[in-house]
């Protein structure tokens, strides 16, 4: 498939990118702006604006998956402008045209996520890659950074030898990966308490990601096949039917008891209720916010799509990375983008307090793992 094919349905959409929003977007929930507010700096106009360019834009990555001479898209940091890297001179007159900014890139997109892919099948928990004094290999995630161009490889300080030795194993030479070191391993964000949100087994606290046909869907680490779901008054919600964690995903389905009422909205904690109606795909660069029973309602950008994260369970593929943050407790809860759905809150590093990075389960692959069907408001 060629990118050239492409662009002509990049000039019926980019042109447009920052001018009169869709009619989607113009109903942007107000928790969701106050949140854009606090975190991007940005007034309802302008937030309006971005999410419609962003789901204009998803709709053009789409398109360009698996084109010939496509080196990944991003959107810029100030949410204005679609970036499409491309590994022909060639193209670069057709894709400026057609309006969105071509950047010349050495490697396609499709050779490292070959080489991410090659990562995923080595058992880099084996005993030969630990540190003596460690009871793992330090290495906390890894994910493909589009902008960049390079496998990343994130390491604890000491671990950096092992990454680089990884990278190495599966063909990159030096200009086609990175190592960045991470001050910390990430982690689930489940906790053991009473509370909001929902119960596992009358015990572990986790948050309702999205309502569907006939129940709802988490994330896989909050509980497994045949585990209860309770309110925490204790009134029954329903029992675990599936669930995926640690390996392929990190995912649930909650099958819900009779009576249980599934409304196509996401808990706007005190300020109402946020609408749901669809689940397309948000791009790298795209804003993103996520709810969660324990902090609320957060903000972020997408930093990488299709990463795979070392938690101490074991690693997760698949997972998308943002700069949102989250806390114990928020593990399974909504992450969307405007009234798109997007994923379930996995796991990570750091809090709301400091900041930190999120990743979560896209929601598309949880749907169609089970046969689901979202409810929309």
């Amino acid at each position: 498939m060629e990118l050239t094919k492409f662009l002509g349905f990049l000039a019926m959409v980019l042109p447009i990118a920052y001018g009169a929003p869709t009619s989607a977007a113009t109903s942007l929930h107000p928790k969701i702006l106050a949140a854009m507010k606090r975190d991007f700096g940005l007034d309802a106009e302008a937030a309006t604006k971005r999410v419609a360019f962003e789901h204009r834009s998803a709709d053009v990555v789409e398109s360009l998956k698996g084109s010939a001479g496509f080196a990944g898209a991003w959107i810029s940091e100030d949410g204005t402008t679609l970036k499409v890297g491309v590994t022909d001179e060639a193209l670069v007159a057709d894709v400026t045209s057609a309006g969105a900014t071509p950047v010349i890139l050495a490697n396609p997109l499709s050779k490292l996520e070959e080489a991410k892919a090659a990562l995923d099948a080595i058992d880099i928990e084996a005993p030969a890659r630990r540190d003596e004094a460690s009871a793992s290999s330090g290495i906390a995630s890894y994910f493909v950074d589009v902008a960049a161009n390079k496998l990343v490889i994130e390491s604890l300080a000491g671990s950096t030898a092992t990454a680089e030795s990884l990278a190495k194993e599966v063909g990159l030479a030096a200009g086609e990966f990175e190592v960045r070191t991470v001050a910390s391993m990430p982690s689930t964000f489940a906790t053991v308490l009473g509370g909001d949100a929902y119960l596992i087994n009358r015990a572990a606290r986790c948050s309702i990601g999205f309502s569907v046909t006939t129940g709802f869907v988490s994330a896989g680490h909050c509980g497994s096949a045949g585990d209860t779901a309770t309110t925490s008054a204790g009134a029954s919600l329903g029992t675990f039917s599936g669930s995926v964690f640690p390996g392929s995903a990190d995912m649930s389905y909650i099958r819900t008891v009779s009576g249980t009422t599934l409304r196509g909205y996401i808990d706007g904690y005190g300020r109402g209720d946020l609408p749901v109606s669809g689940s397309t795909a948000s791009a790298v660069g795209a804003s993103i916010c996520r709810s969660g029973s324990t902090t609320g309602v957060f903000c972020g950008t997408v930093g990488a799509l299709g990463a795979t994260v070392n938690y101490s369970e074991g690693r997760v593929t698949g997972l998308t990375r943002t700069s949102v943050c989250a806390e114990a407790g928020d593990s399974g809860g909504s992450f969307y983008s405007g009234a798109q759905a997007q994923g379930v809150t996995s796991g990570g590093s750091g809090d709301c307090t400091s900041g930190g990075t999120t990743y979560f389960q896209p929601v598309n692959k949880i749907l169609s793992t089970y046969g689901l069907t979202l409810v929309r408001a």
